[in-house]
């Protein structure tokens, strides 16, 4: 079987926010880095990390932004794969984990943080920084916008995809958020949560190795395993990624990421305070701020549904309509929100591309995501 396209892991930069959380900036400077290319800022979604956009059946996003002579950043946030446990057992040493892992406090810190860092010397980087999100990624920059903690003397061109401030999806998980077996694993005394390895409290002291989940969640995932829900694939990652998160790709476009052994170094561990914040949205249907030790109806709180502060942006959004992690909803709801009120009330640009035949992750891997997407999110990172 053929390899993927992978692009090289840059050196990490050291972020730290406000809230004390270390995380990663890189800079991908490509065999023709000039001082005065556009700057783009990539984030990814939780419980992955940036080499999302290192990786592709045959090209991958860095490299085709690259050849676009485009000056790329990823950033490694609180959600990342690379940074979640340490940050997780640093704030927990601390006595500081409190709202650590909370969609909240990742809008509010760490990409305002990461562009502050960009900013510095010796990286200097001056003029307007495009963004882009996906999956959570999104989420947190769309909350960042609305609380105006991104601003808009930093960042005007935003392309968000799968997610931003509407949460839908699928009929599962949407069960699963309401049965709220998280809030009790919660209360248990552990708070991450790893798509193979073992349940352990302890993993701040030793690698639990790969096993079982508590039977809270094993349990019903053996049910799950025997309805036709589940990939026909041997995969166990598969299985147990659309377990969590829902179906995560479409496996017969990616098939040389899927079927080669790749999956396990794209996807961690997930704070579960996080993971509650996400059922939480999902719950009301858009985001609002995190409620701790709560359990049954929320409380409405629509502060964060602020369109104003989308008015000076020049915004993209993108799904695909088989996606089937966050519904397309999520994308389409969105967009028609940016589109009320007068003209002068609107963002400056608003484009929206459902992509036929695409789910969730496959908008960065598939075959064909080089010229029916790429091209897209380009148009979108670059739009005057």
């Amino acid at each position: 079987m053929d390899r993927p396209a992978v692009t090289d892991t840059p050196p990490a930069i050291e972020v730290t926010t406000s809230d004390g959380c270390t995380l990663e900036l890189r800079h991908d400077r490509g065999p023709a880095a000039q001082e005065d290319r556009p700057a783009v800022l990539l984030v990814h979604g939780a419980s992955a990390g940036s080499d999302t956009f290192r990786i592709g059946e045959v090209q991958t996003l860095v490299e085709y932004l690259l050849a676009y002579g485009v000056d790329v950043w990823t950033l490694d946030w609180r959600a990342s794969l690379r940074r979640v446990e340490e940050v997780y057992c640093k704030a927990l040493g601390e006595g500081r984990l409190g709202r650590t892992f909370t969609i909240d406090a990742a809008a509010e810190y760490d990409v305002p943080a990461a562009i502050a860092v960009m900013r510095q010397a010796p990286h200097n980087v001056r003029g307007k920084i495009a963004v882009l999100g996906h999956c959570m990624g999104g989420a947190i920059i769309a909350q960042g916008i609305a609380r105006g903690t991104i601003r808009s003397a930093d960042v005007e061109n935003v392309v968000l995809t799968g997610l931003a401030l509407f949460y839908r999806a699928a009929i599962d998980n949407v069960l699963k958020a309401e049965d709220q077996a998280l809030e009790g694993l919660l209360g248990s005394g552990q708070h991450l949560l790893h798509p193979t390895k073992r349940w352990d409290r302890d993993v701040c002291t030793r690698d639990p190795g790969y096993g079982r989940w508590p039977p809270a969640l094993e349990d019903p995932y053996g049910v799950w395993l025997d309805t036709p829900l589940p990939h026909d694939c041997a995969v166990a990652i598969c299985h147990r990624l659309s377990y969590m998160f829902g179906m995560p790709f479409i496996p017969d476009k990616i098939r040389r990421i899927h079927d080669g052994g790749y999956l396990h170094k794209q996807f961690g561990y997930i704070a579960l305070e996080f993971l509650i914040h996400c059922c939480q949205n999902l719950r009301r249907g858009y985001a609002a701020p995190y409620v701790a030790d709560r359990t049954g109806p929320l409380p409405a709180d629509r502060r964060y549904l602020r369109r104003e502060a989308f008015q000076d942006r020049r915004i993209t959004l993108i799904t695909g309509d088989l996606n089937s992690l966050w519904h397309r909803d999520s994308i389409d709801t969105m967009y028609e929100w940016l589109r009320r009120g007068r003209g002068e009330e609107q963002p400056r640009s608003l484009h929206k591309h459902v992509v036929p035949d695409f789910g969730h992750q496959d908008l960065y891997w598939a075959e064909d995501a080089p010229r029916l997407v790429f091209p897209k999110i380009l148009e979108g990172l670059r739009r005057p």
